[in-house]
């Protein structure tokens, strides 16, 4: 039986188990293609060599990690889901499996993160509660980071709502009910400014998702899958963006709208295929210890300037002990002064701002695999 380490899921309850649509994708790919599997939730990417995830093993062994390494080992293994595309087919299916992971993460990025509505009142809350205390007190924003910038490295800008636009909502005494109840989220979402990212149609980033699901649905039309009757590795990769967009339930639901009344059939597909993922066998789940365990585990190699995975004896550097405690115990005083400061703080106290742990210790591959489309 294979094991599928993959980043958790704060949508379950809508029968997703995982946020990242690559995660999602591979899990669709080893249900369709009937292979023994088992789920394990995790909040690092410790358990890659390369810190990618989704990751895939066998017994104690690491055997691939990345969407597309973990297919074609599939594939060597007898799980072929392309075993019947031709050649041309195959080429059509890299060519629309490129164009999904560049086109609609953009769109999928920009809906989650930098439309505040959406970001406040469902995707921190939710996230936060899926990585728990203490990490949930900067990778939600964290995230939020990551994808801001991508998309401004992409000439992707989200709509800022002017100051006379603000002062007019201020002026309504129930928009100011509802501000000073969401103040302490705001303000994480804001840092030093308030800003109201307005979820658009018009903006260009839903402009370009509409020309891939276009081409999606005449690609699929009245076929159940995009290459006739079996599903191949096209549609685990398009159910596993598409399902994000629709089943999770948001404030704005610009994507789930133009699917659902401008693409049925694509939202027909997703809807089949959603009904035959039953829930995975689960192994244990990773919790914040063993996540935060892991982080002082790594930083502790980068420091030593080891190469290995596991921390060797004492005996063979005598200077390796005091090395980590060190570590350590600068993260203790990091954590210490930040609560101290009210940069962090405990459950049920308001966190006067919010801060990331430096990029050494948490990385972009670390953190969220969409961010670089799903693929590796």
């Amino acid at each position: 039986m294979y094991s599928l380490y993959s980043w958790g899921s704060p949508f379950k309850a809508e029968g997703l188990y995982s946020f990242d649509p690559a995660c999602i994708s591979i899990q669709t790919y080893l249900q369709l293609s009937k292979a023994e599997w088992q789920l394990h939730n995790v909040s690092s990417a410790s358990v890659s060599p390369n810190n990618c995830l989704p990751a895939l093993t066998c017994g104690q062994a690491v055997i691939e990690s990345g969407f597309w390494r973990i297919v074609e080992f599939l594939k060597s293994e007898g799980y072929d889901l392309n075993a019947d595309l031709d050649e041309e087919q195959l080429s059509q299916s890299t060519a629309y499996i490129s164009l999904v992971q560049d086109s609609l993460v953009d769109a999928l990025l920009f809906s989650w993160y930098l439309v505040s509505e959406n970001f406040v009142e469902s995707i921190r809350p939710r996230l936060a509660k899926l990585f728990g205390f203490p990490l949930s007190l900067f990778i939600p924003t964290q995230l939020r980071d990551h994808a801001e910038h991508r998309l401004e490295s992409r000439g992707i800008h989200s709509v800022v709502a002017t100051e006379t636009d603000t002062a007019s909502e201020s002026n309504s005494s129930t928009n100011t009910a509802f501000l000073k109840s969401k103040i302490p989220r705001i303000y994480l979402l804001a840092k030093d400014r308030f800003k109201s990212h307005e979820d658009k149609s018009t903006n260009p980033v839903y402009a370009q998702a509409k020309k891939c699901l276009d081409a999606l649905s005449k690609k699929l039309d009245k076929k159940e899958y995009f290459f006739g009757s079996k599903p191949t590795a096209l549609d685990t990769v398009v159910y596993g963006y598409l399902s994000l967009m629709l089943y999770p339930d948001l404030p704005q639901s610009t994507l789930k709208s133009m699917i659902v009344e401008e693409f049925p059939n694509l939202s027909e597909f997703c809807d089949r295929i959603h009904a035959q993922m039953e829930p995975p066998s689960m192994g244990p789940e990773q919790n914040w210890a063993a996540g935060v365990g892991s982080m002082v585990k790594q930083s502790a190699l980068q420091f030593a300037s080891l190469r290995s995975y596991s921390l060797p004896s004492t005996q063979d550097d005598p200077e390796l002990a005091s090395k980590i405690i060190s570590v350590a115990g600068a993260l203790g005083v990091f954590f210490g002064y930040a609560i101290y400061k009210g940069i962090l703080s405990v459950p049920g106290t308001r966190s006067k701002t919010s801060t990331a742990l430096p990029s050494q210790v948490i990385t972009t591959n670390d953190i969220l695999s969409v961010v670089k489309g799903g693929s590796s």
